[in-house]
């Protein structure tokens, strides 16, 4: 049976939710998996650094995912997609090859921007209001 969380579905997230408070994990598995694009979001942007990602990973994995009332199966995967995780970051180390390696499993999550603005490099593009 196929893995329901694999590092291959992480992509950038131009807007990641704070680290404290930002994702419910008693929601739903896909909220804890969702927080591993979340750190590394933060961490390719520079807006916190490989230390803090690194505790974050690790409090979620060892602290807070096998508390969570999910099925033994979600939590398994969920501790193996946290230990790969932390194995990519201690690998690429720098935030520019955490974002290149995000990129490389799409595009960024919608954030208001198009690809092509994120890719020039306009921080404030207008937001499209159908979004």
């Amino acid at each position: 049976m196929p893995r329901k969380f694999r590092l291959e579905d992480l992509r950038f997230n131009p807007n990641p939710p704070p680290i404290k408070g930002g994702r419910e994990f008693h929601l739903r598995a896909e909220e804890a998996f969702l927080k591993i694009e979340d750190i590394l979001s933060l961490y390719a942007q520079g807006r916190i650094d490989f230390d803090y990602a690194l505790r974050a990973l690790n409090y979620a994995k060892n602290a807070i995912i096998p508390k969570m009332p999910y099925s033994e199966e979600e939590k398994r995967e969920l501790l193996e997609v946290y230990e790969e995780a932390i194995r990519v970051l201690k690998r690429l180390r720098t935030p520019k090859a955490v974002m290149k390696w995000l990129l490389s499993h799409g595009p960024p999550r919608k954030s208001g921007i198009s690809l092509l603005d994120f890719m020039q490099g306009h921080k404030s593009a207008p937001r499209d209001p159908i979004e």
